[in-house]
This record gives structure tokens, sequence and C-alpha cells, in this order.
């Protein structure tokens, strides 16, 4: 315990030192960010082989290189190191309580025998007019930076820790492979349509390719209160995912709708609504989530921000979990122009049909340095 105390203190004293912007030239950048989390899980459960009590951390370095040789192109190369998988994989529940990519997620990555490379991929855009633009990404890429994004509820670095906030976990979306994005601005207007190639896991258990299909349509509202950014999307899947019984491969498919809302300059509100099939084996086939952003102009200090989620999600008909509840809270302050320290506090529970229920809560502490 007295040593990952350590750790954070550790990272919140070097934040300065580290923090410097690497701006090479105007067309090419190099940024970074070192992440130290701590977790701490008070878990109720009467299922044997569950400790009641557990805490882990992990350290992450993020590092992106941008390259613009026009500003119709953009290059961007990502990279992410990490040590420790914080409680991801011993905490019981049905969501992960730290939604970054963690030591063993940068490891052979979705089976491809890549380690540590996140994103490569070009971008060239077309402008048409003032109002309207075509960009066309293709490459390594990331699918959460194009589908379900959301103002309050979109970056488990600087927001919420747990992944339902961070994305909704019922769209499946990929990550760090191979695929094409096509964005269309048109005013207020934007169409996303994404295509991505991923494995449905290692190839030594059994892992097949499959491709991953999205469209979203955006449109962003400007009012008195603020800016408000409302989207609905859908995503296909081809057959290649197991049904129940084992016998035959199905599709993932649904649509899920994305809206974060200022009130004013202090108060922000964020929805996402979700559902999928549930003709292959999965936890859940609905959630309803949304919360509240307070910024730090409350109290005099606009870089610090409160963030209140809650999230209900309905158990899948042949599956295990009845339903879950999800509710987090974080409050995140800034210690230096390139430094931020984040106390957090999730509840979960899960009410199982058949088993024991699971219930706990997880206290969390997250210190980012930024380069």
């Amino acid at each position: 315990m007295k040593a990952k105390i350590f750790f954070v203190i550790f990272l919140i004293t070097l934040s300065p030192v580290l923090s410097s912007a690497y701006d090479l030239n105007e067309k090419l950048s190099i940024g970074g960010t070192l992440t130290g989390v701590y977790q701490y899980g008070d878990i109720e459960s009467k299922d044997e082989g569950i400790d009641d009590q557990f805490d882990r951390g992990a350290a992450v370095l993020d590092l992106g290189v941008n390259f613009h040789p026009t500003d119709k192109d953009e290059f961007r190369i990502t990279l992410s190191y990490a040590a420790g998988n914080g409680l991801n994989y011993l905490e019981p529940f049905s969501l992960a309580p730290y939604a970054d990519d963690l030591e063993a997620d940068l490891k052979d990555i979705n089976g491809r025998d890549r380690d540590y490379l996140l994103e490569a991929w070009y971008k060239h855009t077309f402008t048409f007019t003032k109002d309207a633009s075509l960009g066309a990404t293709l490459g390594i890429i990331d699918a959460t930076g194009y589908i379900d994004d959301n103002a309050f509820a979109n970056d488990e670095v600087a927001q919420f820790m747990n992944d339902i906030f961070v994305n909704n976990t019922l769209a499946n979306l990929p990550s760090y492979d191979i695929g094409g994005v096509a964005e269309l601005g048109i005013s207020n207007f934007s169409v996303r349509g994404l295509m991505m190639n991923s494995k449905t896991g290692p190839q030594d258990e059994g892992g097949k390719n499959y491709n991953y299909y999205a469209l979203q349509l955006g449109y962003k509202v400007e009012t008195p209160m603020g800016e408000g950014n409302y989207r609905i999307y859908g995503f296909i899947t081809d057959d290649k995912f197991l049904n129940w019984d084992k016998t035959d491969e199905e599709s993932f498919h649904g649509f899920g709708i994305s809206a974060d809302q200022k009130l004013s300059e202090i108060f922000g509100v964020f929805v996402r609504l979700g559902w999928q099939d549930d003709d292959v084996q999965i936890d859940h086939d609905a959630v309803y989530s949304g919360g509240l952003n307070i910024n730090g102009k409350l109290w005099g200090r606009e870089n610090d921000e409160l963030g209140l989620g809650y999230a209900y999600l309905n158990g899948a008909d042949k599956g295990e979990i009845d339903n879950t509840n999800a509710f987090e809270a974080y409050a995140k302050f800034k210690i230096s122009e390139f430094s931020d320290v984040t106390f957090d506090v999730q509840y979960i529970n899960d009410e199982m049909k058949y088993a024991e229920d699971r219930d706990g809560v997880i206290y969390g502490v997250r210190v980012n340095a930024y380069f």
C-alpha cells in the first residue's frame, strides 16, 4: 500500500518536470500523457473464490506523433506502454472499472502479433465549400474515435473511468485494427461511415477475422444555454460469432444514441442509450445511461470539473445476468499547467439470475502528466 501511494505522489511531483510541448515545427508535433491509477475494491459476494477486498495499480504512457504536410493531409501514429492491469482482471463484475488499455491489452493486440502500436493512419480532407467537407481516413484506427463520441463521457484519461461511461459497451466498437472512415460535414450536420476488420480472439483460441460496419448521423446545435451534440448510429458485423447453442454463427447488430448538451457555462448533461440483438452470447442487450458535468467555474477554478453518471443495463434473455446498475462520481483538479489529479468512486451491482448477486464499491485515484 505504501509503495502505491508513493507512486501516485511521485507522479504528482514529477509532472511539472515532464511537461513541455514538443512542436518540432508547424507540421510535426509529438505529445504524450503519463497516467498513474490506483483502485481499491470493497466487494459483497457470497461466491467462493471472490475476495471481499483487493487493490491494484497501473501506469500508462501514451505517445502520439502528428504530421501535417499540408492543411488537407494528416498522418498519425499512437503508441502506448503500460505496467500493471489494475482491477480489470480481478473484479467480478460485468463492467471493467478502468477503461484504459493496460499491460495485458497492449500485448498481441487483437491477436495480430503486434505490441504497443495502437494507431497508424493517414487522413485527407476534401473541402467543397466553407461549410462542406469530406474527410477520408485509412490505416490502423480506433472506432471509438468516430462512433458513439460524447463531450462529457468519452475519455478514460480525463473523465469517467468505468467503461460503461466511456463508450457504450453494447456497440462492440473494435479498436486498433485495419479500417477506413469517411466523415462528411455539411454545416451543423455530420455523417460518418466506418468499416474495420478485426478478430474475435487470438488465433490459437479459435479467433476469426470479422468485418464491422457502422454509420453515425450527427447534428450540432447552438442554443442560448450552450452547444449540444446529438448522434444516432447503427452497426453490424458479419456472421462470425457463436450463438447460445454453439450450433451456428450469427452477427452482432444494434443501434445507439449519444447526446451531450451544455445547460450553461457550468453545467452540462449527457445521455447514452443502446440496444443490440441477443442472438449471440452477450451479457446485456440494452443500456440506458446519463449524467451531469459540473465545471470548476462554480468554485472559481475553470480547469477543475466534477462528473456524475448512472447506467442501467438489461441482461440478455439467455444470459446469466438479470440486470446491472452502475454509478460513478469523479472530481478532477488541476495541479499545474500540465498535470491533474482525479478522485473517483464507483458502485457496481450485477443482479444474477441463478447465482448470488454481486455488488461493491471501487475507490480510485488517477494522476496525469501531459507533455
